[in-house]
């Protein structure tokens, strides 16, 4: 019998998470080490092993027997780590100057402007409100709306933004993400997902597909493309835009596995990034099945002051240990720490339908029961989701 494929996950925080499910629907193996003794990933990875990477020889000990690793957290000491050992021969599926360009938002910025790439402007030729982001930091952590000049003063000393930040205009408009994956002259572009985000920029929902006109898509399409060939990126990336009344501007590049929209875009079409991205480090080729043309729902939800709200990812990445729930209240998928004798958890669900109308529909179905469960009623903030 075949031995199964193993990859190793360094990280089991958000990206952790993404990559443990997306593995196991792979029929994949996976062994998963993170310094914490409970983070949200322990229980979706075949084998979890608590405890810091402080070197080689821990990696060595940790990942030796994998056939892939990939880095799932956001530790960049830790990945510096993992470069130097892979260095060494060691197979992991990571393009480590794309990531250190993408995750630096001002040499992304640097990046955007060659390649004319339209993106929201800058201060101080941007008016309010404005939008402070860390340099270094991924998603929405850190991220600060000022909507005035006594807030901007506020916020920084004397009005002036320091070296580790990005200040630019804030940008009215949907939002929407796409991946893609190859190496220099042979992308692939995959489906485009809707975000829906909270009150703190953290996106708390993924809509796939979006539902964006062919025209749009194409331009999409288009400016990905350029930014991987721009980036000389060999892996997998994922490109955010607002869809402004003036057309695109992207927010940011990430060369790296995303959390959500991989899931998203797996349980829509059948397609698995992370296999994709596997296979253009020596993995095995992706699987030959019937493409599905479903929609999909991935969306966090948590108890909250007004009853079940619809909460942004990084609620997620704060729990303990997530089960793996099929059927979850009518869900097809939940990534849950949740008991009906508990008063603080969270839940991933997954919901599919033939088209958005039966998805959102079946996602109304799915968030009564859950409330029923646990005793709650939907605050305005979750039944409007999605809408």
């Amino acid at each position: 019998m075949t031995r199964a494929f193993t990859i190793g996950l360094l990280g089991g925080g958000l990206q952790g998470v993404e990559a443990a499910v997306l593995a196991r629907r792979a029929g994949w193996n996976s062994v998963l080490a993170d310094a914490r003794p409970a983070p949200p990933a322990a229980f979706l990875a075949d084998s979890f092993r608590p405890g810091r990477i402080a070197g080689l020889s821990d990696l060595d000990r940790t990942f030796g027997p994998c056939d892939l690793v990939l880095p799932t957290c956001e530790d960049p000491e830790t990945w510096e780590l993992l470069a130097g050992w892979s260095s060494r021969g060691n197979a992991v599926a990571f393009d480590w100057p794309a990531w250190r360009l993408s995750r630096d938002k001002t040499a992304s910025k640097r990046l955007f402007e060659k390649l004319a790439v339209p993106t929201p402007l800058d201060h101080p030729q941007a008016a309010f409100p404005l939008i402070a982001k860390p340099v270094d930091l991924s998603g929405s952590r850190g991220v600060r709306r000022l909507d005035s000049p006594a807030e901007l003063a506020r916020f920084f000393p004397g009005g002036l933004p320091g070296p580790g930040w990005v200040v630019e205009e804030f940008c009215p408009g949907p939002s929407y993400s796409l991946e893609v994956t190859g190496r220099p002259g042979d992308y692939e572009t995959w489906v485009v997902t809707r975000l829906f985000m909270d009150q703190a920029h953290d996106c708390r929902q993924v809509l796939c597909p979006a539902g964006l006109g062919r025209a749009e898509e194409e331009e999409f399409r288009a400016l990905a493309l350029r930014l991987a060939e721009g980036l000389g990126l060999t892996g997998l990336m994922d490109v955010e835009v607002i869809l402004t009344p003036e057309g695109f501007r992207v927010l940011e590049i990430d060369a790296r596995l995303p959390s959500q929209t991989p899931a998203a875009i797996h349980w829509a079409t059948g397609e698995n990034l992370l296999v994709r991205l596997a296979r253009l480090f020596g993995g095995p080729a992706p699987a030959c099945s019937a493409a599905l043309s479903r929609t999909a729902i991935y969306e966090q939800v948590a108890p909250g002051a007004k009853g079940l709200e619809s909460v942004g990812e990084h609620r997620l990445g704060l729990a303990g240990p997530l089960r793996w729930e099929e059927d979850f209240c009518g869900a097809d998928l939940a990534l849950t720490d949740w008991a009906r004798d508990r008063a603080d958890w969270v839940a991933a669900l997954i919901i599919t339908g033939q088209d958005p109308a039966e998805a959102k529909g079946r996602r109304l179905e799915v968030l009564a029961r859950l409330g029923r469960a646990s005793n709650r009623p939907l605050a305005p903030s979750l039944e409007e989701a999605g809408e």
